[in-house]
């Protein structure tokens, strides 16, 4: 309980002695109760400054603050840049559900420890040399299915969740100018994450088609670069954006999602949503646990 006079000297203590000793880098920082039990995971261009300003609040001025009291331990990962840290958040967030990332009055709404809206990419040959995109909440048994991506989908706020679905839409895009039909960019893919799109593809590129959405080569943004620069001269800053953006969405979607089953030794092509929170629970378990 938060007493009136010795408002959270527990927890604030507990904070103070965490910024003397947290490194001034990038990172994530995790505040656990008494039982070890993760309730805030944040990021930080430097760790150290804050965790001090942090430990500096004087009085209950919000609800994180207010909750200040039950902090008991302080543990941090450091990260290699300030976007590595975001990324690195909103992973935890979404894996770890803590509490206090849930409370809508403490972060914004794309922060929240939301449920994965449709993390699956299935691509089905709906006719010769077409190709059907669709956005699906679980693997379909119809087409190939890739993912999860549990930071795609519309109205994904943060900043990896962004990265994620506009990069996915310019994909599309990408795709679509590349194939050469019309001179219009259809109006479905001017908007964030389109849950389907269908259309003709270029000769030759489902090999490469395949190796981007399952995260082993980003040649099929070159590729598709290469065959749009047909269109007209007024088109191209565009698709050059679109590139960039296309390259994120691989850089944060298909290849952050290999590199973890790599990395845990996780043979199926295809993870569930379950599966990935689990993994992502593993990696900073020794951070929240050095014993083991």
């Amino acid at each position: 309980m938060i007493e009136p006079n010795g408002w959270a000297d527990v927890g604030l203590s507990v904070l103070r002695t965490a910024a003397a000793q947290a490194p001034r880098h990038p990172g994530v920082y995790l505040f656990l109760d008494e039982n070890d039990e993760i309730l805030y995971v944040g990021k930080a261009t430097n760790i150290r400054q804050r965790l001090g300003r942090h430990a500096a609040t004087k009085e209950p001025g919000s609800r994180l603050h207010q909750r200040y009291d039950l902090v008991r331990r302080v543990v941090w990962e450091p990260a290699v840049d300030e976007e590595a840290a975001f990324w690195r958040e909103e992973e935890l967030i979404f894996a770890l559900r803590p509490p206090f990332n849930g409370d809508p009055d403490l972060r914004s709404p794309g922060l929240r420890s939301r449920d994965a809206l449709v993390p699956y990419v299935v691509v089905t040959e709906t006719a010769e040399g077409t190709l059907a995109f669709t956005l699906e909440p679980a693997p379909s048994r119809v087409g190939r299915a890739y993912g999860c991506f549990p930071h795609l989908g519309k109205g994904m706020g943060s900043r990896l969740g962004v990265t994620c679905s506009d990069g996915y839409t310019a994909f599309v895009r990408l795709l679509w100018a590349a194939s050469g039909d019309g001179l219009h960019v259809p109006a479905s893919i001017t908007r964030s994450a389109p849950t389907t799109f269908t259309a003709a593809a270029p000769a030759g590129i489902r090999d490469d088609l395949h190796r981007f959405l399952s995260g082993t080569s980003s040649r099929l943004a070159d590729r598709l670069s290469q065959a749009a620069s047909r269109r007209p001269a007024y088109m191209q800053p565009a698709l050059r954006r679109d590139r960039a953006a296309a390259l994120g969405f691989f850089a944060a979607g298909p290849k952050l999602v290999r590199a973890r089953r790599l990395r845990h030794g996780v043979r199926a092509p295809v993870l569930d949503v379950e599966t990935y929170r689990r993994l992502v629970r593993a990696e900073i378990s020794p951070v929240v646990d050095p014993s083991g």
